[in-house]
């Protein structure tokens, strides 16, 4: 079953939303562009779309700096 993908992540200083790797969409906040990709996933969802939404986050996010990959890590090993 095909998988209708958006993607948002920053490049430089805008927020890009990209759909099935071709259209991309710039947006000034990251908020703009989530609200832009899930409304879109949920249009697509209502017509019986299979829909995934992945968020990158910034460098700078505390939810993706060393100490969360750590604990990442650590989640791995304790399920081996």
């Amino acid at each position: 079953m095909h998988t209708d993908r958006f993607v948002v992540f920053k490049l430089q200083d805008e927020w890009l939303v990209t759909y099935s790797d071709r259209k991309q969409s710039a947006f000034a906040t990251r908020e703009d562009a989530e609200r832009s990709a899930f409304g879109a996933a949920d249009s697509l969802a209502s017509h019986g779309r299979t829909v995934s939404v992945l968020i990158i986050p910034e460098e700078s996010d505390p939810a993706s700096g060393p100490a969360a990959q750590g604990k990442e890590a650590e989640r791995k090993r304790n399920l081996n």
